[in-house]
């Protein structure tokens, strides 16, 4: 594939608040956030330069709001270009091609176990479009992406689809005690495998749970991650986190509202 020219993202890796960690998203999908960071992200474009320069534009302010003597200055240095009446700011790398793989050089420095980590990142092809920095998915501009990265919706199972619903929280305890914690709590199992505890006065992510011959797995992200096991019968469910046979080990009790 010819990569010379100006190519704009159509897919990038960002921060997901329901997973807590990196995603694909596309740029439709991205259009719905209210986040100046990912705005940022899918406004840049990537110009692949024949002198093996590859100029990164990130999208800035209008043009006619930044005073002249200014701009004209950010230009001359080769700090900036204006695309379309907008400030683009220029992040300058280099890119080359060896046994037919194309390279981008992240100038990113390191090492592992002693070894120094090499800064040049491959390129990927997928379809007509390319994956640059292992977290941008670009296509040239004017084409449509054959291709685009994205988190693909889980499909339910039928059970897991009756158990989708909330379910209210009738009391904690630990294995060793008869004791029973009676504070309010719910949990809220989605139609997409993805949930959300609310205990404690707070609103914990769920990334994914299952249900497979009535045996619930369950995976929690709270500064850190904790993963549950228990038994859904009918309305009825409990969840441990952690071995049911460990004395220290909570149990969760609720049912389906």
């Amino acid at each position: 594939m010819e990569v010379k020219g100006l190519w704009e993202v159509c897919s990038a890796q960002v921060f997901d608040m329901q997973n807590m960690g990196m995603v694909w998203k596309t740029k439709e999908e991205a259009a719905g956030l209210d986040d100046d960071m990912s705005a940022m992200i899918f406004a840049t474009l990537f110009d692949f330069k024949e002198d093996g320069k590859l100029c990164m534009m990130v999208k800035g302010p209008a043009a006619d709001s930044v005073p002249k003597d200014e701009l004209d200055e950010v230009i001359a240095a080769g700090r900036a270009v204006v695309e379309d009446g907008f400030v683009y700011m220029i992040d300058l790398k280099d890119w080359k091609e060896e046994d037919g793989k194309v390279f981008i050089d992240s100038k990113e420095h390191g090492e592992v176990f002693g070894e120094e980590i090499s800064p040049w990142r491959e390129v990927i092809e997928e379809g007509n479009t390319l994956i640059v920095l292992d977290n941008y998915q670009i296509v040239k501009v004017g084409e449509a992406p054959t291709s685009v990265r994205k988190v693909e919706k889980k499909e339910l199972t039928e059970e897991m689809k009756a158990a989708v619903g909330t379910y209210k929280g009738l009391y904690t305890k630990m294995v060793c005690s008869e004791d029973k914690e009676e504070k309010e709590f719910t949990l809220e199992l989605k139609d997409d495998g993805t949930g959300v505890h609310k205990r404690d006065d707070l609103e914990i992510k769920i990334p994914e749970w299952s249900v497979e011959g009535g045996e619930v797995k369950l995976t929690e992200k709270f500064l850190g991650k904790i993963e549950y096991t228990g038994k859904l019968d009918g309305k009825n469910l409990s969840l441990f986190n952690g071995d049911p046979q460990a004395p220290m080990t909570y149990e969760y009790v609720y049912e389906k509202i």
